[in-house]
């Protein structure tokens, strides 16, 4: 499909595509991009309103670019794909395995126009939720791939264009995340795709080199084995793993978190299915929801969290930031409590397990707060979602805040807020 004449067959096969055989070619298109918009049509993406979610708030994006291992050669891939190659204005994008774009970097202009298709750090495009677009094609199909204007599924996105490449783990072959090129039409164009794949295969190279002078420095340990975390603080469940934090599905995260609890025995399908849904969810249906969930622990972490077959238990180390709230109340160290709340427990979660969870470690939290003596900790608290419209706790505030304090200045403001 060349871009110039996208909108007629676009339309044409929009219009086609809801009584066509499944998989009937694009008009004009060329193999990748007509499999790639089956792909999306499947989804059930309308292509008039694809909205790619916004999935990492600032704090979680600051995270995620810590641990990422494409952190360490970004100097490089700045250098070779932003300094204008190609003679355009140019946004070199990199993102995560799951598609999450974790840097957005190059022309001013360019970056203000993308922001409002929400191509910006902390949305995800992968293929499922972005409909064909280089970074998330090549994730789909672990190649390098260009997109030009009107070859992209969404109507949004038409008049850019992009080429990507994955950046693969020199030790593992591993998908780390994807390296991109974004802007006008050149950006869909061969050479731009020649740079990518150059600038990849240049930061691979680095990559390789700083793992054999970890291995080589004379005195310096070999780095000790991050276990896996799983993050049920927020909004949005993740799972970090071998240096990329992805989103994990709440169904997942529920059994993970069930499990970091059970006793050491394990639990049966039936207990973890009463734990899971109280309208008596049939064992068969935790069992293949099991079996899922160790498929995506193999992927993900590489054989180092696995759950052994019924009574279901954790195989390996699993962190937790929900636990870690709990483990730090129970120690007394409350203002590390506090600051490891990140949001309520799950809060998309029904499962009577999680529930029971989740009452109990705010009401820990908050009874900690209020009774304790650490009054920096209880103004942390009353920042947060869940001290935010507390009456007791603003009020408390006041009372235990001196005169002068800028704290007791806000509690004051918030207690008369609420009551009104």
């Amino acid at each position: 499909m060349t871009s110039r004449e996208p909108v007629a067959a676009r339309e044409d096969w929009l219009a086609q595509s809801a009584s066509a055989v499944v998989g009937t070619p694009l008009p004009g298109a060329r193999e990748l991009v007509s499999s790639s918009w089956w792909r999306a049509r499947r989804t059930g993406l309308d292509p008039d309103r694809v909205a790619p979610p916004v999935v990492a708030d600032p704090g979680d994006l600051r995270t995620r670019r810590e641990v990422h291992p494409l952190a360490a050669v970004l100097p490089t891939a700045r250098r070779l794909l932003l300094a204008e190659p190609l003679g355009v204005p140019v946004l070199m994008a990199v993102s995560d395995a799951d598609g999450t774009l974790l840097w957005v970097e190059g022309d001013t202009g360019l970056r203000r126009a993308a922001e409002r298709m929400a191509f910006t750090e902390g949305a995800r495009w992968s293929e499922d939720v972005a409909g064909t677009n280089a970074p998330g094609t090549a994730l789909a199909l672990g190649r390098p791939v260009r997109v030009r204007q009107g070859e992209h599924y969404a109507t949004a996105v038409s008049g850019w264009s992009c080429s990507a490449a994955p950046v693969r783990d020199p030790s593992t072959g591993g998908v780390l995340g994807v390296l991109d090129l974004t802007g006008g039409d050149d950006l869909g164009r061969q050479r731009a795709l020649e740079l990518v794949r150059a600038a990849v295969g240049a930061v691979e190279a680095e990559l390789r080199v700083l793992t054999l002078r970890r291995c080589l420095a004379p005195g310096v340990a070999a780095p000790v084995p991050v276990a896996p975390r799983l993050s049920v603080l927020g909004p949005v469940p993740t799972l970090a793993a071998g240096g990329t934090v992805r989103p994990l599905s709440t169904r997942h995260s529920e059994v993970l978190l069930l499990l970091a609890l059970a006793p050491p025995c394990g639990l049966s399908a039936a207990q973890l299915a009463a734990q899971l849904d109280e309208r008596d969810l049939a064992p068969v249906s935790v069992r293949a929801e099991v079996h899922r969930l160790r498929a995506v622990l193999r992927d993900r972490t590489r054989g180092g969290l696995d759950l052994s077959p019924a009574p279901y238990r954790l195989l390996g180390e699993l962190g937790c930031d929900a636990l870690d709230v709990r483990a730090a109340l129970r120690a007394g160290r409350v203002r590390e409590a506090v600051a490891g709340w990140s949001g309520e427990l799950l809060p998309g979660s029904d499962a009577p397990g999680v529930r029971d969870l989740r009452e109990e470690l705010l009401l820990e939290l908050r009874t900690a707060v209020l009774e304790g003596d650490d009054d920096r900790a209880l103004l942390e608290f009353s920042r947060t979602g869940a001290g935010r419209h507390d009456v007791v706790v603003a009020r408390d505030l006041v009372a235990r805040l001196a005169p002068g304090d800028p704290g007791r200045a806000e509690a004051v403001a918030r207690l008369e807020r609420l009551r009104a």
